[in-house]
């Protein structure tokens, strides 16, 4: 994350080119001689292991550091903003489904049983294609065709339901609780005691799935990415680098290898993170983890 900020930062001091600046037809001096940046048939050259090219470029002659920055900011950008929408769009159809319950639980089960039918690659494509075309219009919320505003609203919603049913089970067994009583007692209607009763006691929970989340975001970003249907070419994300790079595996290996290395270095820290926080939130999944070790 810290390097995703520093993009701007590399891109002017270190590099001295924007992520969308191509120079097929430039040179660069390589052990005191002039490189093509392309060469004549099309191949980039690689890793230079200094400030410019520093990992090569590519078929347009842009700097792949640079872009591999920049893609950074974009997948995080997505993954983050996303997330947050999925945890703010779960947490209130679990809470209103579980405390409820009757016709409301039933429609929202439903609903998110549907959603939860599809693939989450297989939903986004369709969802992403059809909202690429002509965009989203719904009175004053006006998403432009290829914005990321797209892409971020797509991968919340798949993911609405890998979250919304852990949080409506939980406010099933917690609208029976006590407390849950007392604040009817105490005249608290149905938002205070969602808000103020229920919601302080999903805390954890959402706090475990919210890296997950991240994770699984800047997955699915990338996929539908490398499928078109993500971040738009000429701006970079990881998922349109590979696919990038993947026509020249053989010449130009380096185009599909560092951002394929940078996506599983991300995902697999917020997994590990998401790990972390759920043993600090819930030491009864850690001890019962030492349990079967033993």
């Amino acid at each position: 994350m810290i390097a995703a900020l520093a993009a701007p930062l590399w891109a002017s001091a270190v590099a001295d080119r924007a992520p969308d600046r191509t120079n097929e037809t430039g040179t660069i001096e390589v052990d005191g001689r002039q490189v093509d940046v392309v060469s004549l048939d099309g191949v980039p050259i690689g890793p230079q292991w200094g400030g410019e090219y520093l990992l090569g470029a590519d078929a347009n002659g842009r700097d792949v550091m640079v872009r591999l920055l920049y893609g950074a900011r974009n997948s995080l950008l997505i993954g983050i903003a996303a997330a947050l929408l999925t945890t703010i769009l779960a947490t209130i159809v679990g809470l209103v489904a579980g405390y409820f319950g009757r016709w409301v639980d039933a429609v929202a089960r439903s609903t998110l049983d549907v959603i939860w039918a599809f693939p989450v690659i297989l939903l986004g494509v369709a969802l992403g294609t059809t909202l690429a075309v002509g965009g989203l219009k719904v009175g004053p919320l006006e998403l432009e065709a290829g914005s990321m505003a797209i892409s971020i609203l797509v991968i919340a919603v798949v993911y609405v339901p890998y979250m919304a049913r852990p949080i409506r089970g939980e406010v099933l067994a917690l609208r029976e609780r006590e407390f849950v009583e007392a604040a009817h007692a105490q005249g608290a209607g149905p938002l205070r005691t969602m808000a103020g009763e229920l919601l302080p006691n999903l805390a954890s929970t959402i706090v475990v799935f919210a890296p997950l989340m991240v994770a699984n975001a800047i997955l699915l970003e990338a996929s539908l990415s490398f499928l078109g249907v993500g971040v738009m070419p000429p701006d970079p994300s990881w998922g349109n680098m590979i696919d990038a790079g993947v026509d020249r595996l053989v010449t130009a290996p380096h185009l599909a290898i560092a951002p394929g290395l940078m996506l599983v270095l991300t995902v697999l820290a917020l997994n590990v993170f998401g790990d972390g926080v759920r043993d600090a939130f819930d030491p009864r999944s850690k001890a019962a983890w030492g349990a079967r070790r033993l």
